[in-house]
């Protein structure tokens, strides 16, 4: 079945988004669709990744599948990204949702190697077997665009995060040397670097700071970011919109990293 839909930005794209399971991911999976992109959904999760290509399906045709996928072994994804193709088509876009810091805050004084090594995996090793995989696709038929999710962590220190500060900085540093390398095949990739965004996962937590906290305090626009609001950025940064960036990082933090 091929896509044919060609209303919205993203119309007649064939778009990927792993972490698409909850939170983030499946907000941008859904606001791609929106912009009238087919999206695939990929997480470990794989109930939950088909639980977000149902939603999709429910408001409009632009649902491909949930796949359940250990997006850091190289071989589940190459199988994946073959099914698709198989069954839908080329890809024309990445979007590297999986990460997170998943609620582990630790001093650096108490960090263990084993927990390093975990925050490396999420969030660098995902987004590098994804983007290798993916990058060689795109390659092959000469066009495509990656849009990664960084953090504003990426460009902090931030107490009891390190682990997950170096991931994402590490994460940052990745997309500007592919954008270097892949520019000549025709393939873009180009960052988002969120703030304090509320997902159904960290509301509870969000909710229990205080008022002064420095994530409110801090931020000129004094709240957090919901997760849709990331959703223009990514759909500028994968779309013709931006066919001459590459290489950059949006950021959207209500101006936290510049107060």
């Amino acid at each position: 079945m091929e896509h044919s839909r060609s209303t919205g930005r993203m119309g007649g794209r064939h778009a990927v988004v792993t972490g698409a399971a909850r939170g983030i991911g499946r907000a941008l999976a859904l606001g791609l669709a929106a912009e009238g992109a087919l999206v695939e959904c990929l997480d470990v999760d794989e109930a939950g990744a088909a639980g977000t290509a149902e939603l999709i399906r429910a408001a409009s045709e632009c649902a491909g599948s949930g796949y359940g996928v250990d997006l850091a072994e190289p071989g589940q994804v190459e199988r994946v990204l073959a099914a698709i193709t198989d069954e839908r088509g080329p890809v024309d876009v990445l979007v590297t949702a999986a990460g997170g810091a998943a609620g582990d805050r630790t001093a650096f004084l108490d960090l263990t190697l084993p927990r390093w090594e975990e925050m490396q995996r999420r969030n660098v090793t995902t987004t590098f077997v994804t983007c290798s995989t993916f990058a060689r696709h795109f390659a092959g038929q000469g066009a495509g665009s990656i849009v990664a999710i960084s953090s504003m962590s990426a460009e902090l220190g931030t107490a009891n995060l390190s682990h997950y500060s170096a991931a994402k900085g590490a994460v940052r540093q990745l997309v500007r040397s592919m954008a270097v390398e892949l520019a000549p095949h025709g393939v873009r990739v180009n960052a988002v670097a969120p703030g304090a965004t509320r997902t159904p996962g960290n509301a509870e937590v969000l909710a229990s700071l205080p008022a002064d906290h420095p994530l409110i305090s801090r931020t000129p626009l004094g709240r957090y970011a919901e997760a849709e609001e990331l959703v223009g950025a990514v759909v500028y940064l994968a779309s013709d919109e931006a066919s001459f960036t590459t290489g950059t990082t949006i950021a959207v933090d209500g101006g936290y990293t510049v107060a």
